[in-house]
């Protein structure tokens, strides 16, 4: 805390950024942006919503976000951004918010910004709440590290030193930002919004967000967007097609990340100006982080403002002020020990100060018979033996024998004993080797294959 009692977070968005936001072709100056966000912080400041309490926005990127953003963050108000979408009144109750903003609602405690973005012209009307969580600007749901859905706050240390890291890398200044990523995930936020407005020139993007190449590389060519961060599945599709591999070569800077980058993709990356980078929610959400055009098969960068240390199940795990403060549930906050190694989940590789990403730890599971199999590892294995896999997924049915899902480059299928022959001693145990065509995979939101929806064996 400073001297005033504000934190450091507080203070630097206390003052206006230099950021213009272009959002649905509707300019907002950095000016009207600032007064706007005063303007919500004097509704919220009437409506007696103070530091610490909490403030459910359920709006897509845009002005009103924006403004509320800047708002929250410079009067010490935990903000829990959702999807638009949601079923919002719920939220209200799990989350014991005093507010909820949303673009369009019915429930007395839900504000409705006005056409300019700011707060509405009546009084808010906030919901009683006794909890505080002082000092956790974000409040958002992960299941990173553990496969379930939950609250997660990220503290003003963690985002501060998440931003000092990281900034210098991102190099925003005077750029012009397209925001293809959601705000209200971690990397769209913290890595992909708060830099951009406080060190760019203009900021872009829709309400819809921008889901098809098509839309990316037009939105890019009428604002000469510079800088744009992506998962992996928005750099390949751009990729697939010419302007959008000229857009990828043009941008200045950007961070590549959420899910493993293929051993393709990263070839194409080489050539650009582009980062790879990697966290979670739970790391506020900055770990790792590579030069510009350096990729390489499943590579995930190198620490950048925190310890790391593969653990001796080969899981990663980091320590540092990016760590998240603690868990909301049943209507209390946990703080947890800021000193403490956060395990991620991830099962990782390390080579020459690099990292690689192998795989889930919750994809390993155990047969009947008591053996374990480390399906991240062994699918890394016939990947790298057999070359004309593209995917492959280890599973089981009976818990007696193993199953190998997999697909072709050219969706020609394989002898049992071509794919099973890398797993070594557990090849025995392969019941089954089935083909999937490339197309039937379901695929989660950042590319990566649903393991919860994987395709039936006949």
């Amino acid at each position: 805390m400073t001297r005033d009692g504000n934190s450091e977070l507080q203070q630097l968005f206390a003052v206006s950024g230099t950021a213009e936001l272009i959002a649905d072709g509707v300019r907002s100056t950095a000016t009207a942006l600032h007064h706007g966000a005063n303007d919500w912080s004097r509704a919220l400041r009437r409506a007696g919503i103070a530091r610490g309490d909490r403030v459910l926005c359920a709006l897509p990127n845009g002005r009103a976000f924006a403004q509320l953003l800047v708002a929250a963050l410079t009067d010490g108000v935990t903000l829990v951004p959702v999807p638009a979408h949601e079923s919002l009144e719920p939220l209200l109750e799990q989350v014991d918010a005093r507010l909820g903003v949303a673009m369009a609602a019915t429930h007395p405690a839900f504000a409705v910004p006005s056409p300019t973005g700011g707060p509405p012209s009546v009084a808010l009307t906030p919901r009683r709440s006794t909890v505080r969580t002082d000092g956790v600007p974000f409040l958002l749901r992960s299941s990173g590290t553990t496969g379930e859905p939950q609250w997660i706050g990220l503290s003003d240390a963690g985002i501060m030193s998440v931003l000092a890291s990281h900034l210098p890398l991102l190099a925003v200044d005077g750029a012009s930002v397209l925001a293809a990523l959601p705000w209200h995930h971690a990397f769209g936020l913290v890595l992909g919004l708060l830099p951009a407005l406080l060190r760019s020139r203009r900021i872009v993007t829709t309400s819809r967000l921008l889901r098809t190449p098509d839309a990316i590389v037009a939105e890019a060519a009428a604002h000469a967007a510079s800088h744009m961060c992506m998962v992996p599945v928005t750099a390949a599709r751009l990729a697939a097609m010419p302007d959008g591999l000229a857009l990828l070569l043009r941008l200045q800077g950007g961070l590549v990340g959420g899910a493993a980058i293929d051993l393709p993709l990263a070839a194409i990356l080489r050539g650009t100006r582009l980062r790879v980078g990697y966290g979670q929610t739970e790391a506020s959400p900055g770990v790792m982080a590579g030069e510009p055009g350096e990729f390489a098969d499943r590579l995930i960068g190198r620490p950048v403002g925190c310890e790391v240390r593969i653990e001796d199940d080969g899981v990663l795990a980091f320590r540092g002020p990016n760590a998240y403060a603690g868990n909301w549930a049943a209507g209390a906050f946990t703080w947890l020990d800021r000193g403490r190694w956060q395990r991620t989940g991830d099962i990782v590789a390390a080579r020459d100060g690099l990292f690689y990403f192998i795989g889930r730890n919750a994809a390993t599971f155990k047969l009947s018979n008591g053996r374990s199999v480390d399906a991240p590892q062994l699918e890394r294995q016939i990947q790298q033996q057999v070359l004309t896999v593209a995917d492959v997924v280890l599973t089981t049915t009976d818990t007696r024998t193993i199953d190998i899902l997999y697909s072709t480059h050219d969706d020609t299928p394989l002898p049992l004993g071509m794919v099973a022959s890398p797993l070594g001693a557990l090849k025995g145990l392969v019941g089954r080797a089935h083909l999937v065509p490339r197309t039937a995979w379901v695929r989660t939101g950042k590319g990566e294959i649903d393991r919860r929806r994987l395709p039936q064996i006949p």
